[in-house]
């Protein structure tokens, strides 16, 4: 275990102190606008799309775990105590565990496949394999989509409603 850590690349360790660092502070609660929301979906859908190996199988699996997974985040997350701050163009939100959870499985999928990558090349080539880490990929992504999803529909009705009438 230690030689696997020992090999990983220091960027790899950023992005995970990164990632324990958004999952961390939405534990606490925070401030969204609409351009905030959509950028930690776009970024993890952007890598998530580069790491995937091109085959119509993998990518066929990437986009219905994705459609799959982004119906259970838009269930997952609510809205529930979110209110509009004083401009009326920020969501405050309440704290969350899920968020920290979901960045978790979405490095620890990212991390088993790119170490299976470097060591059993050939085991991903597999096509169980492919379908695996595609629909395991659109999986960890669309929990993340979904939660954008869901709370850019939340910040949309209360600006509509001034605030008043929660989603």
């Amino acid at each position: 275990m230690l030689d696997i850590l020992q090999g990983t690349p220091l960027w790899v360790y950023a992005v995970y102190l990164w990632m324990c660092y958004y999952g961390v502070k939405a534990c606490l609660g925070g401030r969204e606008n609409r351009r905030s929301l959509m950028i930690l979906p776009v970024v993890l859908v952007v890598w998530s799309l580069i790491s995937l190996t091109p085959s119509i199988l993998s990518s066929s699996a990437w986009v219905g775990g994705a459609v799959v997974a982004s119906l259970v985040g838009m269930l997952l997350f609510n809205a529930e105590g979110a209110r509009l701050d004083a401009n009326g163009e920020t969501l405050v939100l309440p704290g969350t565990w899920k968020t920290l959870l979901i960045s978790q499985l979405f490095f620890a999928v990212k991390y088993y496949f790119g170490y299976q990558q470097t060591v059993h090349p050939l085991l991903l080539s597999t096509p169980a394999m492919l379908v695996a880490v595609g629909a395991v990929s659109g999986l960890t992504v669309g929990l993340f989509c979904g939660r954008a999803v869901r709370l850019q529909r939340a910040l949309t009705a209360l600006r509509r409603d001034k605030g008043v009438v929660l989603p």
